[in-house]
């Protein structure tokens, strides 16, 4: 296990603790400002689980994690105008550390912490206000071997001091790109959710199988395979289209979008029913889910020259995954995937 790393992401599920500077779309926070943070704090719960529930299966791509994640007014310095105050209307951000998002079930939950304390001190330390503040924060955490930290917060006037803890997770953060197509890919290091998938996703369960699908693409070496991904593939038609023009990390970060291989995906379908077990949701609905995306582009069902396997040859092999994930769950049996070739 590597220690925790710190990426510089614009909005991300890492969730040490790291000021960063969510990526807020004005033109979807003007539309519906609470729908916009109640469906980034969905995605982030769902993948907070989804990391800390596969730790075994992420080798050494491991990182600690506190849960939360906070970010201050100057994070947006060089954005227009519109977006500072929708950070500090919409998300309570202001010139000290200020909690944007607290992973339910995370160290910092567990702790008390909530959106919206600002960040004081950290084992002592006073953190200040701006970007300074959140690299100390940053380094406070990164430099430290130590599980256990003392957290001192305001919290509507009155400082507050907490026991704060960190837990392992798998180190693939989750970004939330401002797109309403539904589809979801991963590049080997990250893993990317548009806001259409987010809405197509009608409970947790269903975004929970897609980061599972996504993270196994990663944990299997897909990517490093053939770069890029489309989710849907052939059941959307089209591949990924490259991420150009979006600012999502603040590096001008790029996908491909050529489709992996049938047996890859299937592996992912496969592999991605027991990420999102293991994180304990249930999986009894996976094949109904993937037939509510075949539905997108009925003519998906053809198999013949698609990248993904068919919807129907899909649906089939799910509901195998989780017929054995459930007879493993139910006997008590490790629920790790089966490595064989002729699953």
């Amino acid at each position: 296990m590597r220690r925790g790393r710190l990426p510089a992401l614009a909005v991300g599920v890492t969730l040490m603790a790291a000021a960063l500077r969510p990526a807020i779309s004005p033109r979807l926070t003007r539309a519906s400002p609470g729908m916009k943070r109640a469906s980034s704090a969905r995605a982030r719960n769902v993948a907070f689980r989804i990391m800390a529930g596969n730790v075994e299966l992420c080798g050494d791509k491991v990182q600690k994690t506190t849960g939360f994640l906070s970010t201050t007014l100057e994070q947006y310095s060089g954005r227009a105008r519109e977006w500072r105050e929708t950070a500090r209307e919409v998300l309570g951000v202001g010139e000290r550390p200020t909690v944007v998002h607290v992973a339910e079930g995370s160290p910092a939950h567990l702790a008390g912490l909530k959106a919206g304390d600002e960040l004081l001190r950290l084992n002592g330390q006073a953190l200040g206000t701006g970007k300074a503040s959140g690299r100390k924060v940053s380094e406070i955490f990164g430099n430290s071997e130590s599980e256990d930290f003392t957290l001192t917060i305001e919290r509507r006037g009155e400082a507050r001091e907490l026991a704060l803890g960190r837990a392992a997770a798998c180190d693939y953060p989750v970004l939330i790109v401002n797109r309403y197509d539904v589809n979801a890919w991963a590049d080997g290091e990250r893993i990317y959710v548009t806001a259409g998938m987010l809405r197509f996703t009608e409970n947790d369960e269903e975004l929970a199988l897609i980061i599972g699908h996504e993270l196994a693409h990663n944990t299997r070496g897909h990517v490093a395979s053939k770069k890029g991904n489309a989710l849907l593939g052939a059941i959307l038609g089209a591949a990924a289209a490259v991420l150009s023009g979006v600012d999502v990390t603040s590096l001008g970060a790029q996908t491909g979008g050529a489709a992996y291989s049938q047996d890859f995906e299937a592996e992912a379908d496969y592999v991605g029913v027991y990420h999102a077990g293991r994180a304990g949701y249930d999986v009894r609905k996976a094949a109904s889910f993937l037939r509510r995306l075949g539905a997108l582009r009925p003519a998906a069902i053809r198999l013949a020259g698609s990248a993904h396997p068919s919807t129907a040859k899909r649906f089939l092999a799910v509901e195998r995954a989780v017929a054995e994930f459930e007879r493993k769950r139910k006997s008590g049996l490790p629920l790790l995937p089966d490595e064989r070739a002729d699953r």
